[in-house]
């Protein structure tokens, strides 16, 4: 094994030329790959952590079947059991959610109204950070105020300071038309949410519904979405109630997990097209390297050299040029990725379709492991497919044709 693979390493030097064209080739392949995989990780870690820290957070605790019908009868009074399971997650928040309508003097349009308590939301969301002037941001719970988005008051053509009137269904059924005061604008970066969702304080909404101190939901925020399962765990086991559901944020949201789930295999599916380009030329470059030395092999197969061997020194030279270019490759993109990830990159110009997909315009490009070993892999098994063919054109050379080659 040493010694075929000393000399495909001597024989790859034998043209340096063309073997760092193949090299460069190689290198530039999975650097572009490592490159394309971690903007792609980047976005679709800002697209879970945006959706996480907007609407979903990492767990929610409501009523059996609220999360398919978000009506009013389907809420709760948090119990002493219930606040006892979220003794050891003080990052917690109530919410009142439902469907409403907003009209302006302009306009009007389908919402979700959602109460929250202000300073509570702070620690489970960033709606706070979201908001234009701080100073907007909602203050007492109990005031007839909301905040609203930006793209949602341009709809509307209303200012900070305007009346608009809220329309919904209480908890008997009837409709409840209520004025509101614009109190602040928010923008945030998924598009979707901005179209659809208005705050206002929790118990403003309480009273005005008739639920007395019924919610919605409970939304927990935790360290590190990697600890949401460990968490869920420990509050469902000290909730055990059969009318109470317990989802994470991957239940809550799995058309978001299948999502990334198809762009990570629709990226590794295209690279892997990308690569086959890469074994024509490992390929070409190997049969002239054959070719060059036609004469040799066939001295080497007179004097009684293996057809194997003589196929292993090929393979073995591919291998070298597929290794070195990994090399070359993979610390390059790993190092400019490593770089990009501090400062991110700016998407501030394609603005619209980055808040369309809820990643932000700063892109925070990341490497797993598993995608550097999934470009070794690639290349390395290209470089041994491309190189069988050679090969076995090279075992197959007969001495006598080769000696008289000219």
């Amino acid at each position: 094994m040493k010694i075929f693979f000393m000399i495909g390493w001597r024989n790859l030097w034998r043209n340096k030329r063309r073997s760092l064209v193949v090299i460069s080739s190689i290198a530039m392949g999975i650097f572009a790959m490592l490159m394309s995989m971690g903007i792609m990780n980047g976005m679709n870690n800002q697209m879970v952590e945006n959706t996480i820290s907007t609407s979903l957070g990492h767990i929610s605790i409501h009523r059996k079947g609220f999360q398919e019908d978000m009506k009013l009868q389907n809420s709760f009074i948090p119990s002493e059991k219930i606040q006892r399971s979220l003794a050891d997650f003080p990052r917690h928040a109530p919410r009142l959610k439902m469907e409403a309508m907003i009209r302006s003097s302009e306009a009007s349009r389908g919402i979700l109204l959602m109460g929250v308590d202000p300073e509570k939301e702070k620690s489970v969301t960033k709606i706070f950070d979201y908001t234009l002037d701080k100073d907007g941001y909602l203050s007492d719970p109990g005031a007839h105020e909301v905040l609203i988005s930006k793209t949602l008051s341009e709809k509307l053509d209303i200012l900070i300071g305007d009346k608009v009137v809220m329309m919904f269904q209480d908890l008997n059924k009837e409709i409840v038309g209520v004025a509101f005061k614009v109190r602040g604008l928010y923008r945030s970066p998924i598009d979707s949410f901005d179209k659809y969702v208005v705050f206002t304080g929790i118990d403003a909404l309480q009273k005005l519904t008739g639920m007395g101190e019924r919610i919605s939901e409970i939304t927990v925020h935790v360290e590190h979405r990697k600890k949401v399962d460990e968490a869920a765990a420990r509050i469902g086991k000290s909730l055990k109630n059969p009318e109470i559901e317990l989802l994470t944020w991957k239940e809550m949201a799995p058309n978001l997990l299948r999502a990334i789930q198809l762009f990570d295999t629709s990226i590794y599916i295209f690279f892997s097209i990308i690569f086959i380009t890469v074994t024509f030329s490992i390929a070409n470059t190997l049969i002239m390297a054959i070719m060059e030395r036609f004469h040799e092999i066939g001295v080497m197969k007179s004097i009684g050299t293996r057809p194997s061997w003589i196929g292993a020194m090929v393979l073995f030279e591919a291998i070298n040029l597929g290794f070195v270019g990994l090399l070359a490759g993979a610390a390059s993109g790993v190092a400019v990725t490593f770089l990009l990830s501090l400062n991110g990159i700016d998407f501030s110009f394609f603005m619209e379709s980055v808040r369309v997909w809820g990643t932000g315009q700063i892109i925070y490009p990341a490497l797993k492991p598993m995608d550097i070993i999934a470009c070794g892999v690639i290349v390395l098994t290209t470089t041994v497919i491309a190189a069988l063919y050679p090969a076995i054109k090279a075992a197959r050379i007969k001495p006598l044709d080769a000696l008289h080659y000219l």
